[in-house]
């Protein structure tokens, strides 16, 4: 009876499992047949849009021959644009017009490629039109335009075979897929399985064992059932372990509980702090290796990259091109125009740099306050000098104005470059030396220029700066000393005041006068040194005539424009002040921003008025100080330049113009002193024009500080004897 139930059984789950199999199997062969249709109504709709794709390029490379014919009324390239157009399968109709009418048009009947499909294959035309502009306009202007109609059915007959194999694969595939499931699902017998699922979905801890179904009777005395039975006794003892550990467990899981809110704390806490730090090492790491603003590598990045860089390039056995860039006179730039503007400069050449460099696949950086450098891997003498010329035209480009350049009205750039041809190894140190020795060339010939590394350069700068360090050594040993020049009363002899000139007395006894050392000390930011070291001078100077008894008649001193803006000058004129009786007066030049004068500068003249000390304007007549400005500045007296003196005897013209000088000055209620007075005949003529104190090598030369005292000397002696 037993095997008789068993073979029922088996005969039940056989006949399921054929209904199961043939609703699976016919289920799966509908969905395959449906899946491999769509996908094929999707290679076609994709295959019409690259048909589509492929004759807008096509139109697009035609435009501009079509947008020539009909600007030049070229009837036959017209027609040959369309020709061109016609190359393609799917195009059906062209036609180009210019504003009023139809230029030329031509179509053909074209067939679909696909007419076993039916309405999938069917005529599917587009119109694709495209503005012909005239070519020799700049501002985009419509002269016509070219439309065109495109079959989109015009499918390759590759392509459609290609298509169909893969349908029919698809379908094979779908079918061979849906014999696997039904072999699954006959094998796996899901509907029991489910339900012994939703029975233990059920159970809960503390319910006991799980009230598994019983199972159909197919599956009586199987595998099946002994799993039901199997899970219903594991369920019964886990409800009974459950039980006791949760007995058990109570006090380890307060544990938990407190240990756990703990550790969320910590964790919260540190994830917190280890973000912070994560951003604060991202900064530092951009800190480290940017400049903060500009944005561009800072020296130490750019020295790191650039070493790598350049051993890439020895490897490869490539050239390496190096330029050095410093802003021209930018100092005065942002002592005129203030530092914000002076960092809103340095950030925009920093951008034109950067879109160049970027140009050459060059690094560029900020090496040091207004100086940049760029690293050409790669590129040799003639890359380097493209390069700065193109960076001179950028900065040019900026327009920046810079009215205290001496250079130009705008912001301009100094360039030094330096290269190496392709060696084993080549040395960074040694290429930047090299490209900063052209620099210092470059604005040494007066700036806004590019220099090239050579040998010659290479000494001249190394005996510049030789001079620079004798320069810088003599400063430390203060070798400047103060020589003067009597100013004459030329109607009675008398010395009416004297003019301080520095000169610079070598260790060896040579006396060198401003022209040889002036310009060096102006480059290397000296003057302020040099004019420190001249007022100590002067005040022991007059000290020592003041112990002596020898009246001084008056003492000027030239000012240069740093030293305008220094911060001591005040205190040292004090100084100078407090050291006698005698008459200060400061000399300007009248290139000295005189032409302008900004408030700070009045303030200081200002504050040397109050001091007593008059103000006098040197080289008049060299500069372009405006009779306004005269009048702004009040100067006590005007120093006629010595080119208007020279050739004041050499024709009327030039007496004229000199006279002219002194009429303004007397209208003004300005008193005047001609310098550069070296013969009778400039005497007299001077005399005659009412110009009565001169200043020059025919009255005396400039002499040291003790024979200048000796002549004092000898003249107050003389005038008591009278």
């Amino acid at each position: 009876m037993r095997h008789r139930n068993n073979t029922t059984t088996a005969k039940s789950g056989r006949a399921l499992s054929k209904v199961l199999m043939r609703v699976t199997l016919l289920l799966a062969l509908v969905l395959g047949v449906l899946a491999a249709f769509g996908q094929l109504y999707l290679d076609l709709r994709q295959q019409k849009i690259a048909v589509q794709d492929t004759a807008e390029a096509f139109l697009e490379s035609i435009v501009p021959s079509a947008a020539s014919a009909i600007y030049n009324y070229h009837q036959e390239a017209a027609e040959q644009a369309i020709e061109g157009l016609f190359t393609q399968q799917a195009i059906r109709r062209v036609s180009i017009r210019n504003d009023t009418e139809e230029v030329a048009s031509s179509e053909r009947d074209l067939e679909p490629t696909l007419p076993a499909f039916g309405p999938l294959s069917g005529s599917d035309e587009v119109l694709l039109a495209r503005d012909l502009i005239n070519p020799e306009a700049t501002d985009g202007e419509k002269i016509g335009e070219i439309l065109v109609i495109v079959d989109r059915s015009i499918v390759p007959p590759a392509i459609v075979r290609r298509m169909v194999s893969y349908f029919l694969f698809a379908t094979v595939k779908n079918l061979i897929f849906g014999l696997a499931l039904v072999a699954l699902v006959y094998a796996a017998l899901a509907r029991y399985i489910v339900q012994i699922a939703e029975a233990a979905g059920r159970w809960r801890p503390g319910s006991g064992a799980i009230d598994v179904p019983e199972p159909p009777n197919f599956l009586k005395d199987t595998e099946i059932e002994v799993l039901g039975k199997r899970i219903e006794e594991m369920s019964g003892s886990a409800a009974f372990a459950i039980q006791t550990l949760e007995h058990s467990s109570l006090e380890v899981r307060k544990s938990n509980t407190e240990l756990n809110e703990k550790s969320t704390q910590l964790s919260e806490a540190v994830k917190a702090r280890t973000s912070e730090l994560n951003a604060a090492n991202r900064a530092l790491k951009r800190q480290a290796d940017r400049d903060a603003l500009t944005g561009l590598l800072n020296r130490r990045a750019f020295d790191r990259q650039a070493t790598r860089f350049m051993e890439n390039a020895c490897k490869k056995s490539l050239p390496v091109a190096l330029i050095m860039i410093d802003i021209d006179c930018f100092k005065a730039y942002n002592d005129h125009y203030g530092h914000q503007a002076g960092d809103d400069c340095l950030k925009r050449i920093a951008t034109s740099l950067n879109t160049l460099a970027g140009d050459d696949a060059a690094i560029v950086a900020r090496y040091g306050g207004e100086e940049f450098i760029c690293l050409i891997p790669g590129g040799g003498r003639n890359d380097g000098n493209e390069l700065a010329t193109r960076i001179h035209e950028a900065i040019r480009e900026l327009a920046i104005s810079h009215d205290r350049s001496g250079v130009s009205d705008m912001v301009t750039a100094s360039i030094g470059l330096s290269w190496e041809t392709c060696k084993p190894t080549i040395d960074l140190e040694a290429l930047v030396s090299a490209a900063d020795e052209a620099l210092y060339e470059a604005k040494h010939n007066g700036r806004n220029r590019t220099v090239t590394s050579s040998k010659n350069i290479r000494e001249r700068v190394r005996k510049r700066r030789e001079i620079v360090g004798d320069l810088l050594a003599a400063v430390e040993r203060r070798e400047f000393e103060p020589y003067f020049q009597s100013q004459v009363d030329a109607r009675s002899g008398r010395i009416v005041g004297m003019e301080t000139l520095a000169r610079w007395r070598r260790p060896d006894g040579t006396v060198v006068g401003p022209p040889d050392f002036m310009p060096t000390a102006e480059e290397n930011d000296l003057v302020r040194l040099i004019d420190g070291i001249m007022f100590e001078k002067c005040a022991m100077f007059l000290r020592n005539a003041a112990d002596r008894g020898i009246h001084l008649p008056g003492l000027s001193l030239n000012l240069s424009e740093d030293h305008l803006k220094d911060d001591a000058l005040i205190e040292r004129l004090k100084e100078l002040r407090s050291c006698g009786k005698t008459p200060i007066s400061v000399e300007l030049l009248e290139t000295t921003t005189l032409d302008d004068p900004s408030a700070e500068l009045n303030w200081t003249l200002d504050k040397i008025r109050d001091l007593g000390i008059g103000i006098e304007i040197d080289d008049f007549g060299t500069g372009r100080t405006s009779i306004f400005s005269l009048m702004t500045l009040r100067p006590d007296r005007l120093k006629i330049a010595r080119e208007l003196v020279l050739p004041a005897h050499e024709g009327d013209l030039n007496r004229q113009l000199l006279s002219c000088v002194l009429e303004i000055a007397k209208s003004l209620e300005i008193d005047v002193i001609a310098e550069g007075v070296e013969t009778p005949e400039q005497r007299d003529i001077l005399l005659g024009l009412g110009c009565d104190i001169h200043q020059g090598f025919l009255y005396s030369r400039p002499i040291s500080a003790n024979n200048q005292m000796a002549l004092l000397k000898q003249e107050q002696e003389r005038k008591r004897a009278s």
